[in-house]
């Protein structure tokens, strides 16, 4: 089927870890299990960069960040970041979707610049214009250009304007959604959450949260020497399965009304997260910015990624490492896209492994970045090099899993490095542009950034952004 429909799930900060598909014993995600069992699932899916704008950005547009320019999240709370169109010349998904003939919306988080506006592309959109805010509060939100103003839970008004929008669309051609929910984003603890969702986890043990035990680097968002206590760790963990269980419950919406409209079996669905989170995983909360310096641990890359549709065959998890280059290359490849070849794109389909064919000369290397930042990761081997000088990282996989004992400044392993090292050099000189290169990017705090610093930095193309938790 050469033109299926799409509904693309973009959850924000949902880790790979964190749902009952992927072994989590106390989590209750019936939908997602269901996905996953009538579709395939990828044991080892990853971000290319551990932070929101620029993961959204390499799955929507299969290019790096050091391609497009974006390096860390935008702060649409700075009115310099949120007029500006970070992917401005550069075609997404919804671009090339729709002049393929597709009708196509965004329901949810975009956070790429001018969230007040549609998506290029976008026929159809309900959106969160500035700062996301919290989960379950009076919050002005975009729809189709006019702003509308409701009170309660976001996932459910993203939602119901995703059902608005497949009600809508046309029988005589296909659709592209883009959901993008926010609930698992901090803020956490029960009062942010749906209390029935919450309840669910008010006994729970969290057997799959190991110990917090806090990281040396970690960047501690209740002040300088506080330490969590027992009490506000429940509460964190409480918030966050409660947030996992209420994206299930809506993704349980869109489907059963995908079902009710006849065009299940037609669609093509596809649930993923831009990046991963921990919650306590290494000793901090969030991702690639909870820690100073940066970080690319295993908790902050790893995503959720469930397909099911037409041509898929069910019940298979696949444990090839995959990214969100490739799922874009993927969805261009079930679709029959064929964006510019003149722009290099890293990614390679996945399609032969959905129709249930090992893809048996699958290239299990990765290489990602954050800013300044890069990695490569093999089957056994992860190199974190921050430039110019370190510190840098370098993990055996294989004897040490949970990235415990780093190896960099082990002298027997310098060949090693080296290989590494180059892996990432090459990847780069290809897959990179002089001026928008995260190698060009300054670190800054943004109480210390002033407006002419960030227009500057913008005219550059270079995005400066800020190395920030939120």
């Amino acid at each position: 089927m050469r033109h299926p429909n799409i509904v693309l799930f973009l959850t924000d900060d949902h880790g790979a870890w964190a749902g009952g598909f992927a072994g989590n014993h106390e989590l209750h995600t019936p939908m997602l299990d269901q996905l996953a069992r009538e579709g395939q699932s990828f044991a080892n899916a990853f971000t290319p960069c551990p932070v929101c704008s620029p993961a959204r950005a390499c799955v929507l547009t299969g290019q790096t960040p050091s391609q497009i320019g974006i390096h860390d999240w935008l702060e649409e709370a700075e009115s310099d970041i949120a007029n500006y169109d970070w992917l401005a010349g550069q075609p997404t998904l919804f671009d090339l979707l729709k002049a393929h003939g597709y009708a196509t919306a965004l329901c949810g988080k975009w956070h790429l610049g001018r969230s007040h506006l549609p998506p290029a592309g976008a026929d159809y959109h309900f959106g969160l214009p500035g700062w996301q805010g919290s989960h379950n509060q009076e919050y002005t939100y975009v729809r189709n250009g006019e702003r509308v103003t409701l009170t309660g839970n976001k996932s459910r008004f993203i939602t119901d304007h995703a059902l608005d929008f497949l009600s809508q669309a046309p029988h005589d051609r296909p659709f592209f959604l883009n959901v993008g929910y926010i609930a698992t984003h901090s803020p956490y603890g029960r009062r942010h959450h749906d209390p029935a969702q919450t309840a669910r986890y008010m006994d729970a043990a969290f057997v799959d949260i190991p110990p917090y035990e806090p990281h040396p680097w970690v960047k501690n968002e209740d002040g300088p020497g506080d330490a969590p206590t027992e009490e506000s760790l429940r509460e964190r963990y409480i918030g966050y399965y409660a947030a996992v269980s209420e994206i299930d419950q809506n993704v349980q919406r869109i489907v059963e009304h995908l079902h009710a409209l006849g065009r299940l079996d037609d669609t093509l669905i596809v649930y993923t997260s831009d990046h991963g989170c921990a919650q306590g995983h290494h000793g901090f909360w969030g991702k690639g910015n909870s820690t100073r310096p940066l970080n690319m641990y295993e908790t902050s890359l790893r995503v959720p990624l469930i397909w099911r549709g037409p041509g898929i065959r069910g019940g298979q998890r696949w444990t090839q490492c995959v990214n969100h280059y490739d799922t874009f290359q993927t969805l261009s490849d079930l679709t029959g896209l064929a964006p510019d070849p003149a722009t290099p794109r890293p990614g390679a389909s996945y399609a032969p492994l959905l129709e249930g064919r090992l893809h048996e000369d699958w290239d299990d290397t990765l290489i990602g970045e954050y800013g300044d930042l890069r990695m490569v990761r093999t089957p056994q081997w992860k190199l974190v090099w921050r430039y110019p000088d370190g510190p840098h990282d370098l993990f055996n996989l294989v004897d040490d899993p949970g990235e415990t004992r780093n190896l960099a400044e082990d002298p027997a392993h310098e060949e090693t490095k080296r290989t590494l090292k180059a892996q990432i050099d090459a990847f780069y000189a290809r897959y990179s542009r002089e001026g928008t290169s995260g190698l060009r990017v300054k670190q800054l705090h943004r109480h210390n950034v002033d407006a002419e610093a960030w227009r500057d930095g913008r005219r550059e193309g270079r995005g400066l952004q800020v190395y920030d938790t939120l």
